[in-house]
């Protein structure tokens, strides 16, 4: 049960890397990314900010992350389905 858990912490955080590569990578190819024409929002501008400065690396630890870590899981649930 224990390996079950802390393989869904690292589907988890890699999914969460991956939100941060196609926000960063969004934000690099148009820098009016989430910006709102009339409204002005701190959080969400400091988000696309972090996201543009860290998106490749999250790109390049997050993918293979998520892909390993779901391939974990699904052999282990199918091993425990066979037992």
């Amino acid at each position: 049960m224990k390996g079950r858990k802390s393989g869904a912490v690292f589907i988890f955080l890699g999914a969460l890397l991956i939100v941060v590569f196609a926000v960063g990578l969004a934000s690099q190819k148009n820098p009016e990314f989430l910006s709102r024409r009339y409204q002005y929002d701190l959080a969400l501008e400091q988000f696309r900010v972090f996201c543009a400065y860290c998106w490749l690396p999250a790109g390049i630890i997050g993918i293979p992350m998520f892909l390993i870590s779901l391939i974990v899981s699904l052999i282990r649930e199918r091993n425990s389905n066979d037992q």
